[in-house]
């Protein structure tokens, strides 16, 4: 494992309560090792290798698809709950006993759950371009979020510039360099994801986001 990187890392499979996961173990095989879990619409080759590899020096990465997405079997559930309960069948069915976890932006959330649903479990949490359950304007993708999204791309992956970079020359060309990054894998690269993704993401990011009494409570649990 520790010759391996996040390009020649080979995509492994876990069965779990009925579910196939795909995922990808690289980096020191030594001490608690770092899940990742992934934005929206992301699967395992949207993560930038800048960031896996970087970690991936001082300790284990782990990647994963969840439950219905891309490689992964299963149905993508509706709710954030149900998928920190997916992903915890994941970390069973590895025998995982003790974990970091590197929540992005949806993943966040997922992670944010997970963190409350296996406090014991979970050593640290790292949040990144997420936000927390209720808080202000997270019942829904911005309307800037949905025109992206909504938008049909020649070369799809060139979604990816509109979303993580702005349109100046600078940002553009370094968001080109991003893109040569996440092409650089060349086998075993996983298929896209299917039609049932966003809908159900989407329906999570809206539960998530609905507003609760005393909404961020939670977070001194976490």
């Amino acid at each position: 494992m520790a010759d391996h990187t996040h390009q020649t890392a080979a995509t492994r499979f876990v069965d779990g309560a009925g579910v196939r996961f795909a995922y990808r173990r690289f980096g020191k095989n030594q001490g608690v090792p770092l899940v990742f879990f992934q934005h929206f619409t992301g699967t395992m080759d949207n993560w930038d290798p800048a960031v896996t590899d970087g970690l991936a020096r001082d300790r284990e990465v782990i990647l994963f698809n969840n439950a219905g997405i891309s490689s992964s079997g299963g149905e993508t559930p509706n709710t954030v709950g149900e998928m920190a309960r997916d992903a915890g069948v994941f970390i069973d069915a590895l025998a995982l006993e003790r974990i970091d976890l590197l929540g992005f932006s949806l993943g966040g959330f997922v992670a944010q759950q997970l963190t409350l649903d296996r406090p014991k479990q979970v050593r640290r949490l790292v949040l990144v371009g997420t936000g927390p359950r209720s808080g202000e304007g997270m019942a829904s993708l911005t309307p800037e979020a949905k025109a992206i999204f909504g938008k049909t791309y020649e070369v799809p992956d060139e979604l990816w510039l509109e979303v993580f970079f702005s349109p100046t020359e600078n940002s553009q060309s370094a968001g080109q360099a991003f893109l040569q990054r996440l092409r650089a894998r060349k086998e075993h690269r996983d298929p896209p994801i299917n039609e049932k993704i966003v809908p159900a993401q989407i329906a999570a990011v809206e539960e998530w986001g609905a507003r609760r009494n005393d909404p961020y409570a939670y977070l001194k649990n976490i």
